[in-house]
């Protein structure tokens, strides 16, 4: 695809670190949309944006040095720091980014169930352009396949390209786009409707812990870290809690909810 989005002078800017920026932005702006029209503080929302950069950047970063290839900075500390050669995870960037905002509400005394919906039903805008950036990038990824929905990489500097140059892969970074999509429609109306604060954050839990655990299944880059045979990943061992988390908040919400309305 295209690694190297654009250059200026000596000056390259990557594909993926442009549309993660990019991905926060809208996300951003769609969340404080959602928060104006319920005339939340939309001066949270803009602090989540800024929080979620940091903490993606730093999170991602860390769980790749830790999970995927600890010998290889263990040789060489100094590549730590080289971060424009890529070597990220977004389990690590989700996990930071959440509890870097609840510390942030936490000392806000915001109503954290409530802002959390907000951050819920904008997260598939971010996830969608993310998965945009994979795209350009060539990472996560998918195994090589003989379906007719496929992704062949021609470029050998991007990271399917270098390991299966020409190869028909399956089309995963597609395949997560297109349930952000959907993701973001349906927690949309979810948004709409909900009865209960801390709704929307459930449903995402839930509906992001089961269409990524199925989407991992394709998924070709074993350096993210997989197990028992390559049964199973990380990124699915955590959509496992991911989806056992909202399910339990859920049921405990409703149930909370009808005491009350009771």
């Amino acid at each position: 695809m295209r690694p190297i989005l654009f250059s200026i002078g000596s000056v390259s800017v990557p594909a993926f670190f442009f549309m993660v920026m990019l991905a926060v932005l809208l996300a951003t702006f769609y969340g404080q949309w959602l928060c104006n029209k319920e005339k939340g503080d939309k001066v949270a929302i803009l602090d989540f944006g800024i929080i979620s950069i940091i903490a993606s950047v730093l999170g991602s970063r860390i769980f790749h040095i830790l999970i995927e290839n600890p010998s290889y900075y263990w040789e060489k500390p100094i590549r730590v720091f080289y971060f424009w050669q890529g070597g990220f995870v977004s389990i690590g960037a989700y996990v930071f980014s959440i509890v870097s905002i609840l510390i942030y509400m936490h000392i806000r005394k915001l109503e954290t169930l409530r802002y959390l919906d907000i951050a819920a039903a904008a997260v598939p805008v971010a996830i969608f352009f993310v998965r945009l950036g994979c795209l350009s990038a060539g990472c996560c990824y998918g195994k090589p396949t003989d379906f007719f929905v496929h992704l062949t990489f021609n470029d050998p500097n991007s990271t399917a390209g270098y390991y299966h140059l020409g190869t028909p892969l399956h089309a995963t970074q597609i395949y997560f786009m297109l349930s952000a999509l959907i993701m973001g429609v349906f927690l949309f109306f979810v948004y709409k409707k909900k009865t209960f604060h801390g709704q929307v954050a459930a449903c995402f839990l839930m509906y992001y812990g089961i269409t990524r655990f199925l989407i991992e299944f394709l998924r070709g880059d074993a350096d993210r870290g997989v197990y028992f045979g390559n049964l199973i990943s990380t990124g699915q061992i955590a959509m496992i809690g991911a989806f056992l988390v909202g399910l339990v908040l859920y049921m405990m919400l409703l149930k909370n909810h009808k005491a009350l309305s009771e």
